[in-house]
């Protein structure tokens, strides 16, 4: 019995602590270019799920009214990690990437910087969440 009470609090005790290491990180989106529709925002912290846009893969997600300037939102239950991030500008909020060609008619963009002239890996557009950090992008629009 004496056990048995030792194995609860040890498992209460590795509960709480596990649940403490998860935190929300703010992000903030600069160069939103006009006025309307949404940006969603994508945690990504599997390479394979990243790179090949593998949507329900995603760690965290987060939809943020699109206003010119500068947006900001939070990613919620991030445990620290490498995250790579992607943004989509869906001005007219139908949930797809308006494309002509290869050209993006609407915004994107990437965690890190990258991806303003080709789609990123992984590894470029990885950045490190340390549980307090803020993730801070810009959006990319095709001339």
């Amino acid at each position: 019995m004496v056990h048995a009470k030792v194995l609860t609090s040890s498992l209460i005790a590795a509960v709480l602590s596990a649940s403490a290491a998860y935190a929300d990180m703010p992000v903030t989106i600069n160069n939103v270019d006009a006025s309307g529709g949404a940006i969603h925002v994508l945690a990504f912290n599997d390479k394979t799920a990243f790179e090949g846009n593998m949507f329900a893969k995603m760690v965290s997600y987060v939809k943020i009214p699109a206003t010119e300037g500068t947006v900001s939102g939070t990613l919620k239950g991030l445990e620290p990690g490498t995250y790579a991030i992607m943004l989509h500008h869906d001005a007219n909020e139908n949930g797809q990437m308006e494309m002509k060609g290869a050209v993006p008619l609407e915004g994107w963009g990437y965690s890190n910087g990258a991806g303003a002239t080709s789609v990123p890996t992984f590894e470029e557009a990885s950045v490190e969440y340390t549980g307090e950090n803020t993730a801070e992008m810009a959006m990319n629009y095709a001339p």
